[in-house]
């Protein structure tokens, strides 16, 4: 079933913070509702308040990694869209996010249309669309 004209909700997780509110800030310029979040934790308690559409998570980070933080949410929440970022990727990692049905990939420095393209797609699979920028 479609879900025509909802605002996406996107938690975005980086412990680098001016990359990370840089990139929230593009978001929400074309058109998405951004929370932002600098480790796991935070997210995580996020996430059980708020449970956005998507989750974008940096992989390496304090207090909670990514990885860690990426299986408590899908105890919670099997189906949610989690792409992950990450400078250094490694093949350990590699498997276990697909375990988790991780949905994308996006090497680091994250390019605002990849990350687009991730979001569509997971939109797109999930029956969301983006409302359009009423500003453009």
């Amino acid at each position: 079933m479609e879900k025509a004209g909802l605002e996406v909700s996107v938690l975005y997780v980086d412990d680098e913070d001016q990359s990370r509110e840089a990139l929230a800030r593009l978001l929400r310029f074309r058109g998405l509702a951004v929370r932002t979040a600098g480790h796991g934790k935070d997210a995580l308690r996020m996430f059980r308040d708020e449970r956005p559409h998507i989750i974008v998570t940096d992989l390496m980070m304090p207090e909670m990694d990514g990885l860690e933080m990426s299986r408590e949410i899908r105890r919670i929440c099997a189906e949610i869209p989690i792409i992950v970022t990450s400078a250094h990727l490694q093949e350990k990692f590699v498997v276990d996010l697909k375990v988790l049905g991780v949905s994308h990939f996006i090497q680091k420095p994250v390019r605002l249309e990849r990350l687009m393209n991730s979001i569509e797609t997971c939109c797109l699979e999930a029956g969301i669309l983006i409302r359009p920028d009423s500003s453009q």
